[in-house]
């Protein structure tokens, strides 16, 4: 029998919505690159477009316009 049991989850250092990163195929990733390149290949092995918009989260123009006048927010649109 094989019993497999989950010990801990762990943060990624980077940001995963950095558009600015290129990733190379074939070639490891630099520690600050880590948490984009998992989410980029998580991404295209189910089939789901690289790039992921915070954008098309927002249900309302109102809420969209509030969200990118959010000096946070600004990188991600």
């Amino acid at each position: 029998m094989v019993l497999s049991i989950f010990s801990h989850w762990t943060v990624l250092p980077g940001d995963p919505l950095d558009r600015s990163i290129e990733l190379r195929p074939l070639e490891p990733s630099q520690v600050p690159e880590l948490a984009r390149e998992l989410l980029v290949k998580t991404r295209r092995r189910k089939g789901l477009l690289e790039d992921v918009s915070v954008a098309k989260f927002f249900d309302s123009p109102e809420m969209l316009e509030s969200a990118r006048a959010d000096p946070y927010l600004k990188n991600y649109f």
